[in-house]
């Protein structure tokens, strides 16, 4: 599966259950992170294979966990074609994002993409390679659709209501005006479920850093720190077999 978005909420949430899926029942798969803004993959994660620790607090108690299921990190200003190779990718077809509000590139009072928005224009040039989300996602699934690699199920994980609704909104209407072609492809075979998700996990300090540092004797750039509970619903609207 994919992932857009790779902050710190990902890294102990989705990640954190994905790799729970693989401790449950092992296989050759994994998360594809790609960060379309900073920050950048490569000198956190990259450096360190995918690997981090993530720390659950609930008082003085403290529980230290190594997460494992990031395989790839892409960071997309770097390397726009290695991350739509990626989402084009016939073996993916689950892509989840945490991108925050801001990165729908959207109009909350009308649910429109914003024109105005400097990404939103640059993406739709003519020739111009995609830097916003709408674009990114609209220019994978063109080559998916050239291909033939199958469908793919787009997950928002952003605490804003109706989050599939809002993605699916947007996606449409920049493909309407950038692809035209893909829009009937598009209806049969991208699923946008909306999502609720549920976790704190406040930014890593210093003393974060400083505490794994101590207690697994190793420097970890990309640890992330969290609250015990956990949630996470998701609309049963998937293209083909849902994940297990």
């Amino acid at each position: 599966m994919g992932h857009i978005g790779v902050g710190a909420f990902h890294r102990c949430h989705q990640a954190e259950y994905t790799d729970d899926a693989l401790e449950a029942e092992f296989g050759p798969w994994g998360v594809v992170g790609i960060n379309i803004r900073g920050p950048r993959l490569a000198e956190t994660l990259g450096a360190q294979d995918g690997l981090y620790v993530r720390t659950l607090r609930r008082g003085d108690e403290s529980d230290l966990r190594v997460i494992g299921c990031i395989r790839q990190t892409i960071d997309a200003e770097r390397e726009i074609e290695v991350a739509l190779e990626a989402l084009a990718r016939p073996e993916i077809s689950v892509v989840t994002l945490t991108v925050t509000e801001k990165g729908y590139c959207y109009r909350p009072a009308t649910g429109r993409i914003d024109e105005a928005n400097p990404d939103i224009a640059h993406d739709l040039s003519e020739g111009a390679p995609p830097r916003s989300l709408p674009g990114v996602l609209v220019a994978a699934l063109e080559r998916r659709k050239e291909r033939g690699a199958g469908g793919l199920t787009l997950i928002s994980c952003d605490n804003i209501p109706a989050n599939g609704r809002i993605l699916a909104a947007v996606v449409e209407e920049f493909a309407a005006r950038r692809a035209p072609d893909l829009l009937g492809w598009l209806a049969d075979n991208v699923r946008f479920p909306s999502t609720m998700v549920d976790r704190i996990a406040p930014a890593t300090t210093g003393r974060d850093l400083a505490r794994v540092a101590q207690a697994c004797g190793l420097e970890d750039r990309a640890t992330v720190v969290g609250e015990p509970f956990r949630q996470w619903a998701i609309e049963d609207d998937f293209y083909g077999d849902r994940p297990c």
